[in-house]
């Protein structure tokens, strides 16, 4: 409903509600001056005034039977006064009209009760005089007055109390306004009516949703990105590392023949390739990080997927000078991965077993097969410069996070001693069995 329609019904109620009071009260008002007027004590009280005055008049100008028209100047000044005036059972005076004797004689005036007579002196004459007023016309126009007045007055504060209701409303959106505009954007503007206004509050609480998600959006992509930052920071680390020790193996010539050689540059080619594919991914994401993540992964053979990375893992932990014994049987099947967050994963879980484990333990290494699953676990007692379990945190959510988005699961177990992480690939199997293949644990 519009503010037009609204306003139109609201004087049209108004001015009805105004106007039944107007009868109303009139009808009140009239009743109690009939009630008073017609009250015969109160009709004499009124006839003995006038009668007076009438008395009072004839004496100041000497008026007698013969020039009573001249009463006519004093009947002009009290129009709601009716006379007639009796002299011996003839009518000889009417405040109605003039007449003359022929006139009265044929005139047929109407009997009065002999109440409503009264004497008063024409010269030296008695005469009788009937007297009759419209005493309450004087206060039916008051009245009237009265009523038209308080009616208006009502109708008016019905018509602000109205109006008063839109301005509450819209008083109590500025309130709202300065709630939003103090940064609360969870607060629901006030919905009242079905108006424009309303209008307006709803669109203000679409705009108020709106701009609270913008800046749920804004706040997650730069706390998206700051976790990209640190996320990547972290996993340059593990590279970085291997780079320095492979380049101290060549600086010290400890690499024996020509042959470790090359491989330790092929190994420091790739650790470089590896860190430049992760600085341009740090640059590259403020710019795609609106766009939807595309992870290009897929199912390869498990032998040429997963061994040349755990084997470069084994190697790098022994030259750090850890024991890692492995047991992997590397049955026939593809696993699902993506080659850069298979290198960061393994690169994460050997910078934690570095920092951690306990140097004179083993490290264990195993596999494990079911019919859609691979599992690589990793075991390491966990030495004394581990004081706080929780500086496992940012590696570990950056492996479970690059899991999940290869549609596997990352299985963390630790405690003060003992720490393993469980990764669990999707796995196919060449020959499609259903059957469950288990792989023999060793003797710990």
């Amino acid at each position: 409903m519009s503010l037009y329609l609204e306003l139109f019904l609201l004087l049209f109620l108004a001015g009805m509600l105004s106007l039944l009071f107007f009868v109303g009260s009139r009808f009140v008002i009239e009743q109690q001056i009939d009630r008073y007027y017609q009250n015969r004590n109160s009709v004499q009280k009124y006839n003995e005034k006038y009668i007076s005055l009438l008395q009072n008049y004839i004496t100041e100008q000497g008026i007698s039977t013969i020039d009573l028209w001249k009463l006519d100047e004093w009947m002009n000044n009290h129009r709601l006064i009716y006379i007639q005036i009796k002299k011996d059972d003839e009518w000889i005076y009417s405040s109605d009209f003039a007449m003359d004797e022929e006139q009265a004689n044929d005139y047929d005036f109407p009997s009065y009760p002999s109440d409503s007579y009264y004497d008063i002196e024409l010269g030296d004459e008695t005469v009788q005089v009937f007297i009759i007023g419209m005493y309450s016309f004087n206060a039916y126009m008051v009245a009237l007055i009265f009523s038209i007045i308080v009616s208006f007055l009502f109708f008016f504060v019905l018509t602000l109390l109205g109006v008063r209701r839109k301005i509450l409303y819209l008083n109590q959106l500025s309130r709202d306004i300065e709630i939003l505009e103090g940064g609360n954007l969870g607060y629901e503007v006030f919905v009242q009516g079905n108006d424009e206004i309303s209008d307006l509050a709803v669109g203000l609480n679409s705009m108020r949703v709106s701009f609270k998600k913008q800046i749920e959006e804004v706040e997650c992509l730069t706390r998206a990105n700051q976790e990209m930052v640190t996320e990547i920071s972290h996993d340059l680390r593990t590279p970085l590392t291997s780079v320095l020790l492979y380049a101290e193996i060549l600086l010290n010539g400890k690499y024996g023949e020509e042959e470790n050689r090359q491989k330790y540059l092929h190994k420091i080619i790739k650790k470089i390739e590896h860190l430049k594919d992760l600085s341009d991914r740090l640059l590259a994401y403020p710019v795609h990080s609106t766009e939807e993540k595309y992870i290009p992964a897929g199912y390869v053979p498990l032998h040429s997927g997963l061994y040349d990375e755990l084997s470069d893992m084994c190697s790098y932990l022994e030259e750090q000078g850890l024991k890692v014994k492995e047991n992997l049987r590397w049955e026939d099947g593809d696993v699902f991965i993506y080659g850069e967050y298979l290198t960061r994963i393994l690169d994460n879980i050997s910078s934690n077993i570095l920092k951690y484990a306990d140097t004179q333990a083993l490290v264990l290494v195993w596999d494990e097969y079911y019919m859609d699953e691979m599992w690589i676990t990793f075991e390491n007692t966990c030495g004394q410069k581990n004081n706080n379990i929780d500086s496992y945190s940012i590696g570990i959510r950056n492996v479970k996070m690059m899991m999940e988005e290869m549609g596997g699961i990352c299985e963390v177990a630790q405690d003060r001693e003992q720490f393993q992480i469980c990764l669990r690939f999707r796995y196919k199997k060449d020959d499609k069995k259903t059957e469950t293949l288990f792989c023999q644990r060793w003797d710990s």
